[in-house]
């Protein structure tokens, strides 16, 4: 199982640094033990089979790490819970989960207002506890219950099992080798399955995993050293914080490895010109499907618009409504079939039925593929905007604004309309120096769109409110919309 996987590196490797993180390193002998401790400690609290254990932390940590691994070890579920949700989001997912226990370095008075249950705060490491008989894991233990990021609709908890990931730490390295004494850079927060994945596939690996309490591109360069072979994981949004800043450490990434949403052409090139020497890798994917394509280079400069080939260990079948398969080139809703897809969605049988068809799944994206298997995203199902009676999917109409050197993100939602049912609105996040470029934007449109995609409003955002998994929160814009303001204050 997935601390099996680490126990044994620590039995290879047990001096060499498994994690380092501000507060100091840890080797895999320390780790182990820690989180050892740690599942004793839990299970002292609430000695029970397959409980839940939620994780609220203010920051990204070495306990963090540990807990998680402790709840692994005793085939419990992991709950990550984002500090920057509001109170009532954290009451929901609590309320939702049912966990058995709470772990947090969270103001303990705060968290009681929110919580009746049993709360840990993290104790200093050390190695004398009261050893028990501990449950242990099976390959169909479910161990991680994270929130779908919300970007349309109420989160969903969705369940994994180990199984799910074991598989996908053995296909991933068919797509990319992390291996021992190499340094696997988190950027971002271990609440996101992303950096969580990144960090647990590290430690499997016997490599040396790199935290970040907190996110700036001076803390990535920081931890960059020509003499190893150095991989960085990223969203879109970091990575472009990180173009945006010139170090030498740059020039010493070996790979990049991104997912969240499509990089464009220009991107692309920017950032393979940026870390000159690194293997820039996309991939997509999505809570519930887990891995789905990967773009490595190679493929990238044939296919720049596609989202690449299905990963390994991944079968992508592209269906109409009547569940048929197309034909190559036709635009179809995108299904998956692998090993490493979801349990379920807890207490929501109906949301699973939706997803699921036998051994497929979607999560509603529309894509097409060529002959040669490239995948090119379309949109999502959910996000289509009826105007005028016309189909629009807001993907292609923002990837046509992107090519605007002017425009550094870019939204486009539908809103309710009297006249046109939905009325396309771009939301619009300028470039330093372009802002209120709206007429160039406009004239791109023009050009490269049929009039009725084109947006019939823009509205300038300083910032954009983004998800736990870093993605533009949608809804968050239309009802900002809806009543009379937005984020350009």
């Amino acid at each position: 199982m997935i601390f099996d996987r680490i126990k044994q590196q620590a039995q290879l490797y047990p001096k060499a640094v498994a994690v380092q993180t501000e507060e100091g390193d840890w080797t895999y002998e320390q780790l182990v033990l820690e989180a050892e401790r740690v599942a004793n400690h839990i299970y002292s609290r609430a000695p029970i089979v397959s409980g839940r254990l939620a994780l609220y932390f203010s920051k990204n940590c070495p306990d963090y790490l540990t807990y998680f691994l402790a709840a692994v070890s005793l085939g419990w579920t992991a709950v990550p819970i984002d500090p920057k949700l509001p109170d009532e989001k954290v009451q929901d997912i609590l309320k939702d989960s049912e966990p058995q226990v709470l772990v947090t370095d969270i103001f303990q008075e705060k968290v009681k207002e929110m919580w009746e249950g049993e709360i840990i705060t993290p104790h200093a490491r050390t190695t004398s506890y009261e050893k028990r008989e501990l449950p242990v894991a099976s390959p169909e233990s479910l161990f991680y219950l994270g929130y779908t990021s919300g970007t349309s609709g109420k989160p969903k908890g969705f369940l994994r099992t180990q199984h799910s990931w074991t598989e996908s730490f053995d296909h991933t390295d068919h797509e990319y080798v992390v291996g021992v004494g190499d340094e696997v850079i988190i950027t971002g927060s271990l609440v996101h399955s992303l950096f969580l994945y990144g960090t647990v596939h590290s430690l499997v690996s016997g490599a040396t995993v790199s935290i970040l309490e907190s996110y700036s591109a001076a803390g990535v360069a920081s931890r960059i050293h020509p003499s190893v072979k150095t991989f960085v994981y990223v969203v879109p949004t970091m990575l472009e914080s990180l173009l945006s800043e010139s170090y030498e450490a740059w020039k010493w990434v070996d790979c990049i490895i991104s997912s969240g949403s499509k990089w464009n052409g220009k991107r692309r090139n920017k950032v393979e010109e940026t870390f000159s020497n690194a293997e820039c890798i996309e991939f997509y994917g999505a809570s519930e499907l887990s891995f789905v394509s990967i773009l490595h280079h190679t493929d990238a400069v044939k296919k720049p618009d596609s989202v690449g080939r299905p990963f390994t260990g991944v079968s992508v079948s592209i269906r109409n409504e009547h569940f048929e398969e197309v034909q190559r080139g036709e635009v179809g809703m995108l299904y998956v079939k692998s090993d490493m897809i979801f349990k379920e969605y807890l207490n929501l049988p109906d949301k699973t039925s939706e997803v699921r068809n036998g051994d497929w799944a979607t999560v509603g994206d529309m894509a097409q593929m060529d002959e040669e298997g490239f995948i090119y995203l379309v949109g999502r199902s959910n996000q289509m905007i009826i105007t005028g009676g016309l189909n629009v999917f807001p993907e292609e109409v923002e990837r046509v604004i992107l090519t605007s050197p002017a425009v550094q993100e870019v939204v486009v939602v539908g809103i309710p309309d009297t006249y046109w049912g939905e009325k396309i609105v771009a939301f619009v996040q300028w470039r330093c120096g372009y802002e209120g470029n709206d007429d160039e934007v406009k004239k791109i449109c023009r050009e490269l769109l049929p009039k009725y995609k084109c947006p019939k409003e823009y509205v300038t955002v300083k910032e954009f409110p983004y998800t736990v998994s870093q993605k533009i929160a949608r809804n968050q814009l239309v009802e900002q919309f809806m009543q009379g303001g937005s984020n350009d204050e």
